[in-house]
């Protein structure tokens, strides 16, 4: 049976209803929840400098609350979300108060973090790692504006490790935005490492419906021809071959076809 993974959030400030009609209008086992730009973790960051205590994306914890009932009767639903942004541990804080005043202070909470190399930027330089940019060749050291984040890509193993030790919810910092559904499709199928093949068309999957309704008609150049108004958010239907079918819930508007994947996947 193929794995049915939803996304119902691309970025922060998306739709914050999107997740909860997605799980409530369908049956899958994951939801994800991608909300980091790079824009978006210097917000974070920000936030993080003024007050020690934020630095996630506090969309979710609103969020969190609307899927309080599908946590309930749903049990063998699971999140994976980057909502940490620069400050996991915090998010995972905050989620667990939401967890527990609807009786789900027990649900195991996976959190990922190590991303963050603020902290790391002169010792990483002082190794020989110029981190030039690769469009200019200045070296970092040449900059003269202050540095207000520094994060490293992680990737789907983390994840799979939150869901192995037995994680309902996963909250990461800045992973590979396809990381969130490769890492439940690898968890679930059983995977190796070296499945390449099955490994690299997750991770398509994982593009195309990391960025929400992008890929459900949202850059598609025909919008017109659609209504986005009630655009129905991805679900991916992840097969034991890591080959996928993208589809939508019934009755929302948008369209899934063709034009509209590759729109995404370009």
């Amino acid at each position: 049976m193929p794995l049915r993974i939803a996304n119902g959030a691309g970025f922060l400030g998306d739709s914050l209803a999107a997740p909860r009609r997605l799980v409530e209008s369908c049956a899958v086992e994951y939801l994800t929840l991608e909300y980091l730009a790079e824009l978006t973790m210097s917000i974070l960051a920000r936030a993080k400098e003024k007050n020690p205590a934020l630095g996630y994306a506090e969309d979710w914890i609103e969020v969190a609350s609307s899927l309080l009932p599908a946590l309930q009767s749903q049990l063998a639903l699971r999140i994976v979300t980057n909502a940490g942004g620069t400050n996991p541990i915090a998010c995972a804080a905050a989620t667990a108060q939401v967890l527990m005043q609807a009786d789900l202070g027990n649900e195991l909470i996976g959190v990922v973090a190590g991303d963050d190399l603020l902290s790391r930027l002169q010792e990483i330089q002082a190794a020989g790692c110029a981190l030039t940019n690769l469009d200019t060749g200045q070296p970092l050291a040449d900059l003269t504006a202050p540095i207000v984040s520094a994060n490293a890509y992680l990737g789907a193993r983390p994840i799979v490790d939150a869901l192995a030790d037995g994680a309902r919810l996963v909250i990461t910092g800045r992973v590979a935005d396809a990381s969130l559904t490769l890492g439940p499709a690898v968890f679930h199928h059983g995977w190796k490492w070296d499945d390449l093949d099955t490994l690299a068309g997750a991770s398509i999957a994982g593009h195309l419906i990391e960025c929400g309704a992008q890929a459900t008609g949202g850059l598609f150049n025909r919008w017109d021809s659609m209504n986005l108004a009630d655009v129905g958010y991805p679900i991916a239907e992840i097969n034991a071959d890591g080959t996928s079918l993208i589809t939508k819930p019934p009755h929302t508007g948008g369209a899934v076809n063709r034009h509209t994947v590759a729109a995404q996947l370009v």
